[in-house]
């Protein structure tokens, strides 16, 4: 296996940089990033080029105005793709609505660079959306490309944050050999159940914290739409933005914006834990030699 920094990949739809938060810890070099969000671009640029000792990686606007012949070479594509279209909470439109179609730009950078590992992140939701037909537009896409494709679905609260978020990460690979890939996502060893309480060092009614959302913030408690209050000794208690990034796994992180544009940049984040888990697994199980 090279020097870790030999690894490169992309961050396309980025957001605040869950993918960059974590694969940098690894050693591993993003080369280009890409968001159409201003807020999130100006706080991945804040926070990454900080911690990015040359700043090689450029970073992008809109996906689709994006030539992937213009880039170097690279190992991972990295894309939490938009997620609405497939929501619990969205009209679950899927490749109807037109940010679904986000994925065919996936498959541009796909077909052209011919990463060896792709790797996609969305909400539980997509994996029986539409019966089950768009993950078979999506593996099927793949396949064509020669990819082989592992997924599963991640529970936040089961790895060290107390937070009721679920996602699909699906792994996609060829041209690289693989280590015991039926064990890749055998992730015993980082399961790790902790409390709201403990976590926060608050007494909290709550064992869990609800999923984190862009919408919603400040119902009522009892409202169904509530997901940022909560009862910590017997009162009410409304999250702040240093909550959120903690329940997302972000630490000395500095978001840009107004508290709005915080707390959706905050709702539309992977958390931390998940990403960190996908690289470490990436080092255990493929030979990037």
């Amino acid at each position: 296996m090279p020097h870790r920094e030999q690894i490169k990949y992309i961050d396309l739809f980025c957001g605040i940089g869950s993918f960059h938060y974590s694969f940098q810890k690894l050693g591993f070099k993003c080369i280009m990033a890409s968001d159409i969000y201003p807020p999130a671009k100006e706080t991945y640029n804040l926070n990454y080029s900080k911690t990015d000792k040359e700043k090689e990686f450029e970073l992008l606007d809109d996906i689709c105005k994006i030539d992937p012949t213009k880039l170097g070479k690279y190992d991972i594509l990295c894309a939490g793709f938009p997620c609405q279209p497939f929501s619990q909470a969205g009209h679950h439109l899927g490749f109807a609505d037109t940010r679904g179609t986000m994925f065919a730009e996936i498959m541009r950078f796909v077909k052209i660079n011919a990463p060896r590992i792709v790797i996609l992140e969305n909400v539980k939701a997509l994996i029986n959306h539409d019966n089950g037909r768009t993950i078979t537009v999506i593996k099927q896409n793949l396949e064509a490309e020669g990819y082989t494709i592992i997924f599963k679905v991640l529970t936040c609260s089961d790895y060290g944050i107390p937070q009721m978020r679920k996602r699909v990460f699906i792994v996609c690979f060829k041209n690289i050999t693989v280590n015991n890939i039926d064990k890749f996502f055998d992730l015993g060893e980082y399961e790790h159940k902790v409390t709201l309480s403990t976590f926060f060092n608050k007494n909290f009614a709550k064992e869990t914290a609800y999923t984190i959302r862009c919408g919603g913030r400040a119902s009522a408690i009892t409202n169904r739409h509530n997901w940022d209050g909560y009862l910590v000794d017997g009162e009410e208690y409304r999250l702040t933005i240093e909550d959120g990034l903690k329940l997302q796994g972000f630490e000395n992180f500095e978001l840009c914006g107004s508290v709005t544009k915080q707390w959706k940049m905050l709702g539309n984040t992977i958390p931390t834990n998940f990403t960190d888990i996908i690289g470490k697994q990436l080092i255990k199980h493929f030979d990037f030699s």
